[in-house]
């Protein structure tokens, strides 16, 4: 996008101390987001998650977040979305994001409710061409995943079957005032494999052709053997080879979420094991 030639004249007037300070506020803001990213990687109730976050600036418009319950019984929340926009403002907006999810997901509530609270509360708060599309994961320590999808790209998922898309998205969050958003339910086998991101991979272009979702799926493939970390790091390599040194132009986010066996149960099937050699002595 052409730079503004009222910004531009306002940068150049600055004084090297002027700069310095808006460098300096820049730096400041990046930290503030790190900070409130979630553990890059982590295994909490029987979900083995990791995620790579590369801003393409200083700040980024992508959003992820884990939220976890103060009781093992209750489900997590893991948000991943993507803010119109890039730089400070889209970064403003997605701390926005952030703080409006972490306030509203611990309400009783359907994960589709949350939603149609989050929309109506960011569209009112928002400017007209403002908005987010965003994947969120309400996830059960028996494998179960509700997912919605709020206009972002299809998550991949990698089972007995192979890779293939989770089909079925509504409209962005912020983009209207009144939206329905439905649910999805699948059940995850210790082993399976969920893969998110946002448009900066598989958008990524290269003389005008785009990566794509069938190369990201073929990746997802090739690596879906691998840990979660690792995997994302062959996902980002494959990547790297098509763009062949080409500069990308916006934030990549991925996150890979593998269904891993709890340790309830991994506790119940001891104990069952221990009371049948009871009985067999």
């Amino acid at each position: 996008m052409a730079e503004h030639p009222l910004v531009s004249v306002c940068l150049e007037c600055l004084s090297e101390e002027e700069r310095c300070a808006l460098e300096r506020d820049l730096e400041s803001a990046g930290k503030a987001q790190r900070y409130l990213l979630p553990p890059r990687q982590i295994n909490v109730d029987g979900w083995e998650f990791a995620y790579s976050w590369e801003p393409f600036g200083t700040v980024s418009g992508d959003h992820i977040d884990l939220l976890r319950p103060r009781d093992h019984r209750e489900p997590l929340h893991l948000m991943l979305g993507d803010v119109s926009g890039k730089g400070v403002a889209a970064s403003l907006m997605q701390l926005h994001l952030h703080a409006l999810f972490r306030a509203l997901a611990p309400l009783e509530a359907s994960l589709s409710a949350l939603f149609d609270r989050a929309n109506q509360l960011f569209y009112e708060a928002t400017e007209s061409n403002t908005y987010a599309t965003l994947t969120g994961l309400r996830l059960f320590n028996d494998g179960r995943a509700v997912i919605v999808n709020a206009g972002h790209p299809r998550p991949l998922i990698a089972d007995q079957r192979g890779v293939r898309p989770i089909e079925g998205a509504s409209l962005p969050v912020g983009m209207f005032d009144c939206v329905d958003y439905a649910e999805r339910q699948i059940q995850l086998r210790p082993g399976e494999t969920l893969l998110l991101y946002t448009d900066g991979w598989t958008e990524a272009e290269v003389d005008g052709e785009q990566y794509g979702v069938g190369r990201a799926a073929a990746a997802l493939r090739a690596s879906m053997h691998l840990a979660p970390r690792e995997l994302l790091a062959a996902c980002r390599a494959d990547l790297d080879l098509f763009l062949r040194g080409a500069p990308r132009s916006d934030d990549i986010t991925m996150v890979a979420l593998r269904r891993i066996a709890s340790a309830l149960a991994r506790d119940d099937d001891d104990h069952k094991k221990r009371a049948g050699r009871s009985r067999t002595d």
